[in-house]
């Protein structure tokens, strides 16, 4: 069966794209032989050089063995690794305009990309010099640039993103294009939603949005399958889930930042979405990202 044809969209169109470059990184899996709680992750790839991984998202479970690359969507998963396992990992955020990601759904899957492996490590090697390793802590840590420093970094990872698109499309994967009226509304509602105080919970609208309150709500319902209060909570707890793993400040620091008054509602709440701890969380987190 032949693999379709490229989307073609105008250049503008592409333009209106917007790249958030999150982290190269190569090192062992620092925790092996245990399945990872559910932790949000980004749209990227990672290599899996020595050992194997097993993947758990949107309802199945993908083999990852030594030599493939699993190319993942923007949601939540869980993960296991053998012992000895070691990873070659990119995260990114690509979106439009309205906040859909460039490959909303089609993602979340093995394959072999040697030529994107190859880029991945000139791209590591471009980024850290003659370093062999660097965790994921190491990775996400900030760092300053001069400007020209900054602009060859950024051409690296756009070297290397198109590859990653160049692969995707050997693989026959299209990207997902702008939204049309109706999920444009939805997409661009959500992206003010997200965009709020992860301390608001109550929802509300853009101003000049063009439909009420209820009608929202409804669109919501039909796109999502949930209400607006529902959704606020479940931003909320991946905001929550987001900080715990990848943010220094201390879970009192991060409660009062979501909005809760005393730690212990935090502990309490985030305990009852999770049935874990945030101290927890954090700790199997951060040993077991990828």
């Amino acid at each position: 069966m032949p693999k379709p044809q490229p989307l073609q969209l105008p250049a503008d169109v592409w333009r209106s794209l917007r790249h958030e470059w999150l982290w190269v990184y190569r090192s062992p899996v620092p925790q092996c032989g245990v399945w990872s709680a559910e932790i949000p992750v980004p749209a990227g790839v990672f290599f899996v050089e020595q050992g194997e991984g097993r993947i758990q998202a949107d309802g199945t479970e993908t083999l990852v063995p030594r030599g493939h690359a699993f190319f993942s969507s923007p949601r939540l998963r869980r993960h296991w690794f053998a012992p000895g396992t070691r990873l070659l990992s990119v995260g990114l955020r690509s979106q439009w305009p309205d906040g859909t990601s460039l490959f909303r759904d089609a993602l979340n899957f093995a394959a072999p990309a040697p030529a994107l492996h190859k880029a991945t490590q000139q791209l590591f090697t471009h980024i850290y010099g003659t370093r062999k390793a660097v965790t994921y802590r190491q990775a996400i840590a900030p760092s300053t640039h001069s400007p020209a420093s900054w602009a060859t970094q950024e051409a690296a990872f756009s070297a290397w993103f198109a590859v990653w698109m160049q692969t995707l499309q050997q693989l026959g994967v299209q990207p997902a294009t702008p939204a049309r009226t109706s999920r444009r509304r939805v997409d661009q509602l959500i992206a003010w939603l997200q965009a709020l105080p992860p301390s608001q919970t109550s929802p509300g609208l853009p101003p000049g949005f063009p439909i009420g309150l209820r009608r929202a709500e409804q669109l919501l319902q039909h796109h999502l399958g949930i209400g607006l209060r529902t959704f606020m909570e479940r931003r909320r707890l991946d905001v929550a889930r987001e900080h715990i793993i990848a943010d220094q400040s201390s879970l009192k620091e991060i409660a009062f930042t979501l909005g809760f008054r005393h730690a212990s509602h935090f502990t309490a709440w985030f305990r009852r979405h999770t049935g874990v701890s945030p101290s927890t969380y954090r700790t199997t987190g951060i040993e077991q990202a990828a």
